[in-house]
């Protein structure tokens, strides 16, 4: 599914701005100026001013090797909102952003969208001479124009926001930033974004709690996918900090640099408040941390299993069978992560691909819908996904690794279903290293699904860490006294797992505590009849998920 709501309308602005830009000054002007700086920040020693000569990546080192206690604050010049309107038109930019520097933040954010932000590259420029802080230049980025246009104006970061570009542009566009010396913040909203921050190289990742869609913020967006970036990302926290308090909760799940906007500009005293957000938890000891926190962390590092991490903190949920879109809106505002739809014929919650269609059109494109198919083929697969607009499949036959990597390389979330009682089983995961998960389940029943009952749970956690170490040594080849590689490929083995089968709101505590899951699918459990869905189910469901 493509992108609507706000971020369809700013993105048919923003061409048609980019479009006039060009006619004022032409790509290829624009394209050596940035390169003729770039080449100056090389020949430093020649002579050239200190105002146009910027060291290459000033915005990666300000945010980088951070730790608990040392906050980093990219202050933002925000002169309004298409959520809140206007803040403060009459900001002066020079002026906020010596307050800024003064105040300890270690960047400084201009925005220069003008329809709805009401900001502009002269309020970049400004900026630029008004501090040595580096310049993060936050707007819609679509074209590689406007990347030269960032660094002609002095722009030491841009803003690339995953949900607008293919991964393909997003891998050139993070490319030609870092040629030009600049280190793209890359943003993203959900943890099924994180894939094509990786396939870009991205570096710091800006996890914005807002929906660019619905421009609802939902401060538990960027705790939930913290835990799936992987260790040389960092995490920039962006959209509703207001306080000390919001700064500490990103702290205490490890988020250390923090982008804030509106609540910085409306603030009486700017720099008293920006110092308040750069001071969280400086003076934070372990006889003042929240005993159940510290509690909660412990738990968190103990069940780390031969480097996975198989615990249940930010635990995706995904609620399968649906077949109309009042449910599937429903299941979703009670906080679903993921959907599904039956394109198997045989079973009662089928439904056809021009009726799931009708559904993922008006679905957020944040969440993950999903197709679960049978022992279809590579074509009949992909024509129902393109109909529906799908963005993950899951298969729940006796699909061939071949066709899981096929499916893969298409940019596609595979989920690949294995079972503990039956064909295709547990231990041949280890086959399947190009599926995004593995969704475990025992498969009792004629059909392919959980058939709503219950199982030994612990029997996916037990299989998953089997599987884990078959993996690492196929890896390695034979050269089992090469310990150092086989702890390396162990560290860096990161598994998915969802759990499935017999799962309802009384036993999804239990289920989890058992098999510490990456995910969980649950279709039956939270059901009037197959295929009709019980909202107030689901909503318990997904409480008792969140309160664990």
């Amino acid at each position: 599914m493509g992108i609507s709501g706000f971020l369809r309308e700013v993105v048919e602005l923003k061409k048609k701005d980019i479009a006039e830009a060009q006619r004022i000054v032409s790509l290829n002007s624009i394209r050596k100026e940035a390169e003729d700086i770039a080449k100056g920040l090389i020949e430093q020693k020649q002579g050239l001013t200190e105002k146009r000569v910027r060291k290459p990546f000033l915005f990666l080192e300000a945010v980088k090797n951070r730790k608990g206690g040392d906050v980093g604050i990219i202050a933002e010049i925000k002169k309004a909102s298409p959520s809140k309107g206007d803040i403060k038109l009459d900001l002066d930019p020079a002026k906020y952003a010596d307050e800024y520097t003064k105040a300890g933040a270690c960047a400084v954010s201009v925005l220069t969208e003008r329809h709805y932000f009401k900001g502009s590259l002269d309020d970049l420029k400004i900026v630029r001479d008004a501090t040595a802080l580096p310049i993060l230049r936050k707007d819609f980025t679509l074209s590689s124009y406007q990347i030269y246009e960032a660094k002609a104006a002095g722009a030491d970061s841009i803003l690339l926001i995953v949900a607008m570009l293919s991964k393909e542009q997003l891998r050139d566009y993070v490319a030609l930033s870092r040629e030009l010396g600049i280190e793209p913040l890359v943003e993203i909203n959900s943890e099924w974004e994180v894939d094509k921050t990786l396939f870009a190289n991205a570096k710091v990742v800006g996890i914005n709690n807002r929906n660019l869609e619905t421009l609802k913020v939902d401060l538990n967006v960027s705790k939930r996918v913290v835990p799936f970036l992987t260790e040389g990302q960092i995490a920039v926290e962006a959209s509703g900090i207001s306080s000390p308090d919001d700064i500490q909760k990103g702290l205490d799940c490890k988020i250390f640099n923090f982008l804030v906007g509106e609540s910085i500009v409306r603030a009486k005293n700017t720099k008293e408040f920006i110092q308040s957000l750069v001071n969280t938890g400086s003076t934070c000891s372990s006889s003042t941390i929240n005993p159940n926190l510290a509690i909660s962390m412990d738990r968190y590092e103990k069940t780390m299993v031969n480097g996975i991490n198989m615990s249940h903190r930010g635990l995706m949920v995904k609620i399968c069978g649906l077949t109309n879109p009042e449910e599937a809106l429903l299941s979703v505002e009670a906080g679903a992560d993921a959907i599904g739809f039956i394109f198997y014929p045989k079973s009662p919650r089928y439904i056809s691909p021009e009726q799931a269609s009708e559904i993922t059109k008006k679905i957020p494109n944040h969440i993950m819908t999903t197709g679960v198919f049978v022992d279809d083929d590579y074509k009949a697969i992909t024509k129902v996904v393109k109909a529906c607009s799908l963005k993950a499949v899951q298969l729940h036959g006796n699909e061939s690794p071949s066709l899981v990597k096929q499916l893969a390389e298409d940019g596609l979330i595979v989920i690949k279903a294995l079972f503990a009682g039956r064909e295709p089983h547990l231990t041949k995961a280890h086959l399947y290293d190009d599926a995004y998960a593995i969704l475990v389940e025992y498969g009792k029943g004629e059909l392919p699904g959980g058939n709503g009952e219950s199982w030994n749970w612990e029997l996916a956690a037990d299989a998953m860490v089997r599987k884990t170490d078959i993996s690492i040594k196929t890896k390695a080849g034979d050269k089992q006294d090469n310990e150092t590689t086989l702890s390396s490929e162990k560290e860096k083995k990161q598994l998915r797992v969802i759990l499935a089968g017999g799962l309802n709101p009384d036993n999804i505590e239990k289920a989890i505590e058992m098999a510490f899951p990456w995910g969980v699918d649950v279709s039956s459990g939270v059901e009037f009849s197959p295929g009709k869905k019980d909202i107030d189910k689901v909503k318990k469901l997904i409480e008792q998920i969140r309160k664990l």
